[in-house]
């Protein structure tokens, strides 16, 4: 914010908190809007216009790069667009390097946008922005505008997170500008690693990807239709406006009880994966798995021939009424430096504790460099497990089946001794039953990787 009525930017505790910050460049919100700066700041009109140059001024005199974010600027420019301009010239008067037009509401069209902002651009010679907001379901739209007619600074958020409906996601303005408009946003080919990046900070958020997001979800390049699949046989760009590597993301082939001769055909083409059959992988195509090791383990052991160095032959998770969780470890075996063939108990405190340690216990010999368990041991010491949890996400699906929803839980595992991170998922009923299969799929995973032979 720029600094309070009746004091100086200097002796201003928040404008000299962002000083002492050492941050390089420092945005701005400034009141654009003559309402908000009357009825919200309870200021005149031009001591509003005073603490924007006089802040801007100060920042700028201390080496500072300074970004003005006009804060309601479209709808002010369309109750007073006089006043609005005014405020951009006393923040380029104040030394501003960029002058960003926010659609705080987000109720803009593009067509108003491109007005508004080829009238600006007329006036001021600074960098113009845009700061758009998805409320009308237009930021990505609008923001591709305000590019048109003439900003070159864009702000967004990864994924379209933001306050009400969202900010413009900056993943599709990026993909946009580079793809549809040619231009070079991002260096090093880096928009390849759209795709992960956005999964990744869905992970770290929690929030359950958009299937459905531009480029990025897992939709986006999917195909169901026995017709679509017939098409892509004989040339992909046909059902496709783009490729889905230029944005890290893939083809998908959906076989359900909608595919075709060419669904199971290109499915098969996936690497390592030979299809039984159309039906097994169609029975269980409504499991909500999003992680990339238990999305390969599902369509392996489903749809495919999976040769797993370990299998579950018989596993249990359950809570007991009264009691601690309680999880069973009926017969894991394994070949490599040790056969496997036992059966475990353990009862822990959390969904992850009963479930982790008897797996553990009863893998651990057929796991590379560790040191196996005693035969007769009840408890499993810290060297009988070779991984450690990480983190632990719990998700529910399908909130809208109220008790009756899939819960998701989503883990991940480091190796102790070379530190390899794998990241699996669990699907069931409830969170105990969604922890065991997460945990047994991490450790069946972490045999394949450590490349131990099957049985």
């Amino acid at each position: 914010m720029t600094r309070k009525a009746g004091t100086t930017a200097g002796s201003d505790p928040q404008v000299r908190a962002l000083l002492d910050s050492e941050a390089p460049i420092i945005t701005l919100v400034c009141k654009s809007d003559i309402r908000h700066a009357e009825r919200a700041l309870r200021v005149s009109p031009d001591e509003n216009l005073a603490m924007i140059e006089e802040t801007f001024a100060f920042l700028t005199g201390e080496g500072r790069r300074v970004i003005m974010d006009a804060e309601h600027f479209f709808d002010g420019y369309r109750f007073d667009p006089e006043y609005t301009i005014r405020a951009l010239l006393a923040a380029a008067n104040g030394g501003a390097d960029t002058l960003c037009l926010c659609d705080t509401n987000g109720g803009m069209l593009p067509e108003d946008v491109t007005e508004i902002v080829a009238a600006v651009r007329a006036r001021v010679d600074l960098p113009l922005g845009m700061h758009a907001h998805n409320d009308s379901g237009c930021a990505v739209a609008n923001s591709m505008a305000a590019v048109a007619a003439g900003a070159t600074h864009v702000q967004g958020c990864i994924n379209g997170y933001g306050e009400r409906t969202g900010n413009a996601d900056i993943i599709s303005v990026v993909a946009n500008l580079e793809l549809k408009k040619g231009l070079t946003v991002l260096k090093g080919g880096g928009l390849t690693e759209a795709t992960r990046i956005a999964h990744a900070i869905s992970e770290i958020t929690n929030i359950a990807p958009f299937a459905r997001q531009p480029y990025v979800g897992a939709s986006a390049f999917a195909h169901k239709a026995g017709l679509h699949a017939s098409a892509i046989r004989v040339d992909p760009d046909l059902y496709q406006h783009t490729e889905p590597e230029h944005v890290g993301n893939g083809l998908r082939m959906l076989v359900s009880d909608m595919a075709g001769r060419a669904s199971i055909e290109l499915k098969g083409k996936e690497p390592r994966l030979r299809p039984r059959g159309p039906g097994r992988v169609a029975r269980s195509r409504h499991r909500p798995r999003q992680a990339r090791g238990g999305r390969r383990l599902h369509v392996r052991r489903r749809g495919c021939l999976l040769r797993t160095p370990a299998a579950v032959r018989t596993g249990r998770g359950q809570r007991l009424l009264g009691r601690r969780d309680l999880a069973r470890a009926r017969l894991l075996q394994a070949r490599g430096p040790h056969r496997c063939r036992r059966r475990g108990r353990h009862q822990g405190s959390t969904p992850g504790e009963s479930a982790m340690s008897p797996s553990a216990r009863a893998t651990a010999p057929s796991m590379p460099s560790t040191t196996p368990c005693a035969p007769h041991s009840r408890r499993p010491t810290r060297r009988s497990r070779p991984s450690r949890l990480t983190d632990f996400k719990v998700r529910i699906m399908d909130a809208s089946h109220g008790t009756d929803a899939i819960t998701r839980v989503l883990i991940t595992t480091v190796h102790r001794e070379t530190g390899r991170r794998r990241r699996t998922v669990g699907v069931g009923p409830n969170v105990i039953e969604a922890a065991w299969e997460a945990m047994v799929d991490s450790l069946v995973y972490g045999l394949i990787k450590e490349g131990v032979e099957r049985r």
